[in-house]
Parts: C-alpha cells; sequence; structure tokens
C-alpha cells in the first residue's frame, strides 16, 4: 500500500468507525427484539439499553467528523443510522403511525 492510502485512512477513521458502530447497533437491536420475543426480558432490556446509549456515542462521533472533516460523509452517514436504529426513536415513530 502507498502512503497515500493511509493518509486517507486516517483521515476518514472517525467517520467510518462511527458508522461502523451505527450499523452494529442495527444487529445488536435485531437480536435485542429477537431475543425479547422468546421472553427473555431482561436480557432483551439490557440490550436495548445498551443500544440506546451506544446510537448517541454513534451519533456524536459522526457529528465530531462531520466538524473536524473527518470522513464527513461516512460520519453523516453514521449519524443518520445511529438516529434511525435508536430504539426511542423507533418506539415515538410507531406510536406516531400508529395514531394516525
Amino acid at each position: 500500500m502507498s502512503t497515500e492510502s493511509f493518509e486517507w485512512a486516517r483521515r476518514q477513521w472517525p467517520g467510518l468507525a462511527s458508522l461502523a458502530l451505527a450499523v452494529v447497533l442495527v444487529a445488536v437491536e435485531a437480536a435485542a427484539v429477537s431475543i425479547g420475543s422468546t421472553g427473555q426480558w431482561t436480557a432483551a432490556t439490557v440490550l436495548a439499553w445498551s443500544v440506546i446509549s451506544l446510537t448517541i456515542v454513534s451519533f456524536l462521533g459522526g457529528l465530531a467528523a462531520v466538524i473536524l472533516r473527518r470522513g464527513r460523509r461516512w460520519g453523516a452517514a453514521g449519524m443518520v443510522v445511529s438516529v434511525a436504529a435508536n430504539p426511542l426513536v423507533l418506539v415515538w415513530l410507531f406510536r406516531a403511525l400508529g395514531n394516525s
């Protein structure tokens, strides 16, 4: 690899990390829903609260990437996925759709 590709990776890593964390959290949230549907409420609740906390971390990481210009597009995508994956946002959205 050339030093140019290392420089690109060094500049882009905050945004990429934000997006990667957000995508992993989508999978964890799906696992929490699956576990909750089997009746294991404690484990599902712990996973859900973890996802809530970590989506905030992912969002702030994406925001930092956008502000610092370190992977702006990746960071912006991470912010969008973080908001969409947050269980509190999903509950609010489903409640709003249910009332319409």
